[in-house]
């Protein structure tokens, strides 16, 4: 399966951009290994591969307390990659790598990009990295669209077609479960805007970027962003900064990633605001499969859901 060598923009193969090395093991010709780059990945492809036995699907990235658009592909991570004949990945800034997938050379796997030729959030910012010394990743479009469950429709179409057109044997079979796979989105939208029926319209304040899309797909009102890293903490003389700015945001409701430092957690609650705890799907792991992107958007909804409770029960 060693025979690629294709860039894919989800349904255009653009050009030859990857090489490879010696594959980790050897497959049977009939078999091929996908990587997909981070977690929300990985879950939509495995809807997409279920039954599918000769369509070895992994996860490249483990968990990460951290912003997914720092990390940094180790050594390993290449290796792994060499044996690799197709890797899915989001494009558009959320992997700092993309640039390596690009370049690893015309023998090595296919890449499919599923962020392109969509609107994402910060659309009006340019795509490219600006030269301004004080721009930050948290300046051009917001990648982390997986969030959105229109968004991952939009992936797992993209991965569809990339599946059908490198494994047409697969065709019907991944097909067949794109299909099941939209009726399953479509009933998990369904699910989380009846379980946070009671916060649509809500004024809510956002301190993780990926959080936009959790917002907008449960209709709520952001009132203001706080912009900070992903899982990282506010440090001395920050925490009185960053209250100062939430106070004129006009919203007793904060959305954090779950895996904010309890000071900054602590340090809001102190204040007074209620701290609705959202994953953002970066610490989960392969082992969760594509069951875990399912509960945690329903565990995201009831978050909110019980915030907004909150919220009405003071007033």
């Amino acid at each position: 399966m060693r025979r690629f060598g294709l860039f894919l923009l989800l349904l255009a193969a653009l050009a030859t951009t990857l090489t490879a090395c010696a594959p980790l093991v050897e497959k049977a010709p009939e078999e091929a290994q996908i990587y997909a780059t981070f977690y929300p990945f990985y879950a939509l492809t495995a809807l997409l591969t279920e039954d599918i036995d000769a369509l070895r699907l992994s996860c490249l990235v483990q968990p990460q307390d951290g912003c997914l658009r720092d990390y940094a592909l180790s050594d390993w991570d290449l290796y792994l990659l060499s044996g690799a004949d197709l890797v899915v990945a989001g494009g558009r800034g959320l992997e700092s790598f993309e640039s390596t997938l690009q370049s690893l050379g015309s023998s090595g796997p296919a890449v499919a990009l599923t962020l392109y030729n969509t609107e994402l959030y910060n659309q009006n910012q340019a795509d490219e990295a600006s030269d301004d010394e004080e721009s930050s990743h948290l300046d051009g479009p917001n990648p982390h669209l997986y969030m959105s469950i229109d968004g991952a429709r939009y992936i797992v179409e993209g991965v569809a077609a990339a599946l059908m057109e490198l494994f047409p044997q697969y065709a019907d079979q991944v097909g067949d479960n794109l299909e099941a796979a939209a009726a399953r989105l479509d009933e998990l939208a369904g699910q989380m805007h009846a379980a946070a029926e009671n916060a649509q319209g809500g004024r809510v304040i956002l301190m993780n970027e990926a959080l936009v899309y959790t917002a907008e797909e449960l209709g709520l009102e952001i009132v203001g962003q706080y912009e900070r890293e992903s899982g990282e903490p506010l440090y001395e003389g920050d925490t009185e900064e960053c209250l100062a700015q939430l106070a004129e945001m006009d919203a007793n409701v904060v959305l954090v990633e779950k895996q904010a430092p309890a000071s900054l957690t602590d340090a809001l609650e102190e204040a007074g605001y209620i701290v609705s705890r959202i994953d953002v799907l970066s610490t989960r792991r392969a082992d969760m499969g594509a069951e875990g992107y399912f509960a945690a958007q329903m565990e995201n909804a009831q978050a909110v859901a019980e915030a907004f409770a909150q919220a009405e029960g003071r007033n």
